[in-house]
């Protein structure tokens, strides 16, 4: 009975999973380049708007910079450029959240007695 209710379960998943119709998006463009040093480029986009670009160098670690751009489902063009080197990734678009700015100046604390001397020393 077991080996019966596992074989049609896999015969029914067989069944729906072929039900669904694939989208095949075609690639205009896919160029990439790679030095014997540790350098490379590649650019490529896809036809529902999809691109992508970056270049890299080998320099005391991988050094990389390029941008990716696509439309979010709400319809807004994202663009997003980024560099990664030895001071760390830095991705920067219009997308990305941004920290508020402190409007008021931190409050420092007095010195007590014995601090404003050499430490009661």
């Amino acid at each position: 009975m077991n080996t019966f209710l596992i074989a049609f379960s896999c015969l029914l998943a067989v069944a729906y999973a072929s039900q669904y119709p694939v989208e095949v998006i075609p690639i205009l463009k896919d160029e990439r380049t790679q030095d014997a040093y540790g350098g490379y480029t590649f650019d490529f986009e896809t036809g529902n708007g999809i691109s992508r670009q970056e270049q890299g160098s080998e320099n005391d670690g991988q050094n990389s910079a390029g941008s990716v751009s696509y439309t979010a489902p709400d319809g807004t063009p994202i663009v997003l450029s980024f560099t990664a080197d030895q001071a760390g990734y830095l991705p920067v678009g219009d997308h990305l959240p941004v920290a508020p700015v402190h409007d008021y100046v931190l409050p420092v604390a007095p010195a007590l007695p014995y601090q404003r001397t050499d430490g009661g020393h």
